[in-house]
């Protein structure tokens, strides 16, 4: 929970949670008594404030059963909701308050209930006494009334406010009485309307339909026709039969033409003629073949007993021969008979087609005279049944004038309120001492984060930060002497003392052959002091290096120290012009190594990134045990980002009542967002004659002081 509220604090860039309990904690009585003060203020106004009473009521109104007319209606959610939309905005309208305001008996009840109601003491203060009429009345209706549509239902939820629980209810009623007799008065005018325009239609109706009625009349008188109905479906079946009649005659001519072809080809061969199944099919000629075929079996019974000499094979033979004359002639006589039949045939379809035609003409005329009347008939049908429905409408506007009911349904009736649901004192107490009191610390804050200075180590205890040192104030220096150097120069002074606890501290809790960045927020709060110094304590029995890492604006060679050589720093071997060997110098003096700035100026982070400098430090420990890295500050340049990325330990020295507190919380926090973190603070030029800081700072905390 905390890390999350620290990551919510770190997008903001306001501190930490432990610097902002710190806060409230030295502010907390403060906060307390102004939140109360404040609450017990809105406390006061809301109890003299006009209470609110707030009746409610749940209603429906359904829809017209007439009013759908398609499947895309009944599914449209827009038609619904503009349907809904309609009544509410009747709900609202100036034309149902109206029914209130004419209710004579409603509105002396409000107007009354408005008189009784008591004034609270800002409103007999602040306010005129205001009019009771019709003018007051609607004013209120219309503003403190509310509609409200519960989604994808006809529900429609009433509210209304008023100083008078009594008022809210009766205001409610109101309204929904108003709207059903309005609603149904409205059904009522509409209905009238209606049957006042039904009835013209039908007067219209009956002119028309004398009008149809004469023309069909006319019409029938003109061409004889009574009912054409039955002559029509007589002539068609006439029609057909003949149709029937000419194709079965046809076919038969047919058959009669190809047996006589068949005669042709057989030439008088009576076999070939008897093959023809007309002829062969006819009683005469089946009967005369039946009996040559008995006679031949009689003649070869007899072959087998007589001799063909004998008498009744003689007999026999002379009868195969008359009925074969026999068969003869009365093929020809059939065939003769076929030849008249066929010529009968083509008269016979000649004389039915000229009756086809005939009949055809005939049903042709009488349809043209039908459909003549047929016109007529439906100019009389169709008024007739427009007169029917028109005088059906009549009588169901007639029944409805009577029958009117509205299709508002009340679920719930409007409620006596109880209780006001505004204002609500103790809530708004509650409210206003939580707001005021974040709002009050928030000011605070602001002023402590924007307008305060750090003035002693108390004020960063929160940040559960190591202090590595405390430097007192030098007011004077001796003549000759220079802070830059001041554990050389003067190794007796409390400020030489303060360094020596440092350099104890930082032997006992950090390890041998690492790198250490000395930072701060802004130019000028003593970095370069305490970071060179602190390489000359530790050069008494270590071996150390100093490297001058602001090269944008370098202060130790300020004019400070002269070499005998031409000078190469850092920039030098960032840039690849120089080797580390021509790069370190010595300390006159001293046994400190020290690499300079160098001649070059430049933007650091544009050439190299934060694994470039960790290995080139990372070679440096393997020779010095420690590596002192004095970088630039913090919020002008982005070089010491890379730096804290790329040493093993960071020191921050911040210069006491200089040092702001937003800054310092600023560039903490910039180093943390880069994946670095603050190993140790430095408070520097401390005012140590104002209380005992130095008991404080031996007393601090063991815990920071173990090897790590």
């Amino acid at each position: 929970m905390i890390e999350r509220i620290n990551s919510l604090l770190n997008v903001f860039d306001v501190g930490d949670l432990k610097f902002l309990i710190l806060v409230a904690k030295k502010n907390l009585k403060n906060l307390i008594i102004l939140s109360i003060i404040i609450s017990l203020i809105v406390l006061l106004i809301s109890l003299n404030q006009e209470k609110k009473f707030l009746s409610k009521a749940t209603i429906v109104i359904e829809p017209e059963d007439n009013k759908i007319v398609n499947i895309e209606e009944v599914y449209s959610i827009e038609a619904q909701s503009n349907r809904i939309n309609n009544q509410m905005a009747i709900l609202k309208s100036d034309e149902v308050l109206e029914y209130i305001l004419k209710d004579k008996k409603n509105s002396m009840k409000l107007e009354s209930l408005y008189s009784e109601t008591k004034q609270n003491f800002f409103q007999r203060i602040f306010s005129k006494k205001q009019a009771i009429n019709s003018g007051f009345l609607k004013s209120i209706l219309t503003n403190n009334f509310t509609v409200k549509n519960i989604p994808r239902s006809d529900v429609l939820e009433l509210s209304f406010v008023s100083n008078n629980p009594k008022i809210s209810q009766l205001a409610l009623k109101s309204i929904i009485d108003s709207y059903q007799r309005y609603e149904i008065d409205s059904k009522i005018k509409i209905t009238n309307y209606a049957n006042q325009k039904i009835s013209e239609r039908l007067k219209e109706l009956v002119a028309q339909m004398d009008i149809a009625q004469k023309k069909l009349s006319n019409y029938k008188r003109e061409n004889n026709l009574v009912d054409t109905g039955n002559v029509r479906e007589l002539k068609i079946k006439e029609i057909q039969s003949i149709s029937s009649r000419i194709v079965d005659a046809k076919k038969n001519y047919q058959e009669q033409q190809n047996d006589l072809l068949s005669i042709k080809v057989a030439e008088g061969d009576i076999d070939a003629l008897l093959a023809i199944k007309d002829l062969r099919s006819r009683e005469e000629i089946s009967n005369i073949k039946a009996s040559l075929t008995a006679n031949e079996s009689n003649i070869q019974s007899l072959s087998l007993i007589y001799t063909d000499k004998h008498p009744k094979i003689i007999q026999a033979n002379d009868l195969h021969d008359n009925l074969k004359v026999q068969l003869k002639d009365i093929l020809d006589k059939n065939i003769q008979q076929k030849a008249f039949e066929l010529s009968n045939l083509d008269n016979f379809i000649k004389l039915s087609e000229e009756e086809l035609q005939v009949a055809t003409d005939q049903l042709r005329d009488l349809e043209e005279k039908e459909a003549g009347m047929l016109k007529f008939s439906r100019e009389v049908d169709s008024s007739r049944k427009l007169y029917e429905s028109f005088l059906q409408r009549v009588k169901e506007t007639n029944e409805a004038q009577n029958l009117q009911v509205s299709k508002l349904k009340v679920i719930e009736n409007p409620n006596l309120p109880t209780t006001p649901f505004s204002p609500k004192p103790f809530k708004n107490f509650l409210l206003a001492f939580l707001i005021s009191f974040f709002a009050v610390y928030g000011l605070l804050y602001y002023r402590e984060m924007n307008s305060s200075v750090i003035k002693s180590p108390e004020a960063i205890e929160s940040l559960n930060i190591p202090q590595i040192g405390i430097l007192p104030r030098v007011n004077k220096l001796k003549r000759g002497f220079h802070i830059l150097q001041m554990f050389v120069e003067d190794g007796a002074s409390s400020f030489s003392e303060a360094i020596r606890s440092s350099r104890a501290i930082i032997e006992s809790k950090f390890m041998k052959n690492k790198s250490y960045m000395v930072t701060s927020s802004n130019p000028s709060e003593g970095k370069t002091t305490f970071a060179f110094n602190l390489a000359l304590s530790l050069e008494k029995s270590n071996k150390v290096l100093f490297i001058e890492a602001d090269i944008r604006r370098p202060s130790v060679l300020n004019g400070f120290y002269q070499f005998d050589r031409e000078i190469f720093g850092l920039g030098e071997i960032i840039t690849g012009s120089s080797q580390l060997k021509d790069t370190i110098f010595k300390v006159p003096g001293t046994e400190l190594d020290i690499i300079t700035s160098g001649g070059k100026r430049f933007d650091m982070s544009d050439i190299v990134n934060q694994e470039q400098i960790k290995k080139f430090l990372d070679v440096l420990k393997l020779e010095y045990d420690y590596v002192i890295v004095d970088s630039p500050p913090v919020q002008p340049v982005s070089d010491t980002l890379i730096l804290a990325q790329a040493s093993d330990y960071n020191l921050f020295v911040i210069r006491s009542e200089e040092t702001r507190t937003v800054s310092f919380m600023s560039s903490i926090k910039k180093i943390q967002n880069v994946g670095a973190k603050i190993s140790g603070i430095v408070i520097n030029d401390l005012d140590t004659s104002k209380d005992s800081y130095y008991s404080y700072y031996y007393s601090y905390s063991p815990e920071y002081y173990t090897k790590s």
